[in-house]
Parts: C-alpha cells; sequence; structure tokens
C-alpha cells in the first residue's frame, strides 16, 4: 500500500444531518490491493476512486458502516413486489468502469433531479474530471453495473468484488423511472448476485437515521451495523 497525502478536513456543515458538523479523515492512494482495501472497509472506510475516507467527528457518530448478510436476508413486501416486476425487465451488463456520453447524460440528469427535490449542491457545469477521479480511476479493480430496459441505459452502479462482501460504491438512475424502484432494483440485484458468489455480505456504506438519501438501507433486513468498538453487530 502506498499513500501520498493524509488529511483531516476542518469541520464543516454535515451533508447527511444539516444541524451538524463534519469531519472527515482521507488518504489519497497511490496502490492499494483489493485485500488490503477489505480490511478498510471492515474497519468503517469507504472509497471513491483513489480517495479512501471515513468519518472523524467529534460529536456525533450517526455515520454507521451497514452490511447485510446475505443468506439471512428476506425480502419485505414492498421488495418483494419490486423484483416481480422488474426481473425480466431489466437487464444488466457487468463491464470495468469506462465513461461515455449515455453515462454522462443520465449521471447529469440523476443529480439535476436530486438537486430539486433533495436540495443537493447544484452542479454548474458537466464535470468529468471528477466522475473520472471518482469512479473509474482505482487503485484496484472496480466493476460497472449497466441496467437496460428495452435497450436505453436506466441505471449505472459501481461495485466492489470483493473476498468479503459485494461493496455498493455509488448508484444513480433516471429520475424520470421513479415507478420502477430502480434504487431498491440495484440492492436486490446486489444480493442476488452475492449469493450467486458465494460471498457473505453486501456492504452499503454508511446509514444515518433522519437522512433522507440513506435511510432506505435500514430497511434490507436483517442487517449489521459497525459499533463504535469496531466489531460488527445486529441492528434491524
Amino acid at each position: 500500500m502506498q499513500i501520498s497525502l493524509n488529511i483531516i478536513t476542518p469541520p464543516d456543515t454535515c451533508h447527511y444531518l444539516a444541524d451538524k458538523e463534519s469531519i472527515t479523515e482521507c488518504d489519497l492512494i497511490i496502490e492499494m490491493s483489493s485485500a488490503e482495501y477489505e480490511q478498510r472497509l471492515l474497519a468503517g472506510w469507504r472509497h471513491f476512486g483513489r480517495q479512501v475516507f471515513r468519518p472523524r467527528c467529534e460529536n456525533c457518530n450517526e455515520c454507521k458502516s451497514l452490511r447485510i448478510p446475505v443468506k439471512d436476508f428476506k425480502p419485505n413486501r414492498s421488495q418483494a413486489r419490486n423484483f416481480k416486476a422488474n426481473e425480466g425487465r431489466i437487464t444488466l451488463e457487468i463491464k470495468e468502469p469506462f465513461l461515455s456520453e449515455e453515462i454522462m447524460d443520465l449521471y447529469d440528469r440523476f443529480h439535476a433531479e436530486r438537486s430539486f427535490s433533495r436540495d443537493w449542491p447544484i452542479k454548474e457545469h458537466r464535470d468529468e474530471f471528477s466522475f473520472d477521479s471518482s469512479f473509474l480511476d482505482n487503485p484496484f479493480p472496480v466493476e460497472q453495473w449497466m441496467y437496460r430496459e428495452n435497450g436505453k441505459l436506466c441505471g449505472v452502479g459501481y461495485v466492489d468484488g470483493l473476498k468479503c462482501g459485494l461493496s455498493a460504491i455509488y448508484f444513480f438512475h433516471d429520475p424520470t423511472l421513479y415507478s420502477h424502484g430502480l434504487g431498491i432494483w440495484n440492492v436486490m440485484t446486489l444480493i442476488n448476485e452475492a449469493k450467486r458468489r458465494a460471498i457473505p455480505h453486501v456492504y452499503m456504506g454508511y446509514y444515518v437515521k433522519g437522512c433522507q438519501s440513506l435511510e432506505y438501507k435500514a430497511g434490507f433486513k436483517p442487517n449489521e451495523i459497525l459499533s463504535i468498538e469496531g466489531k460488527w453487530i445486529p441492528y434491524c
């Protein structure tokens, strides 16, 4: 493992809970194997491209790493309906990460809708450099999951395929297909693919109670969170 830079950010307004401040520890990675990152993931770190990070907030512990034990997962009624509705309608291709006009257009439309509906920061212009550094330039192999309906791209996810599980990095989708429940479908697909590969968990990133964009993660049950003591424990 080679680290070129380690920083701890100054306190700033939290992106998840507006009434709180956040502090983040970040490492910029030159070289890292999947096995090395796996140890980081199990200890509560995440990554976008070569930036590996974790929360270091002094007075808050609301960012909780959450994972799903795939052999124990049982879909609720809504999740079962989602699977029945989308099975056979939405197809999946798993590729090495690349950027195209089709992908960038979907990403821009997704963020524009979230800026309107959930008050995400407005993107003033297309930023292909940021996209590349977040999703395409990685120190170890990452999978690009491409979902299509009738040949049209409707969702893209970035996934770490690790021995300990599939780790969901980021997912964006067509905002006009709200009724399809593509976010739920992506998680259901991750769980089924983890079962197919015989790997034990799906890592969902950070769950923050009270954050609309992240609360859905706890709806996949049973699940586990990483405790303050560094142990994975049942949550709900």
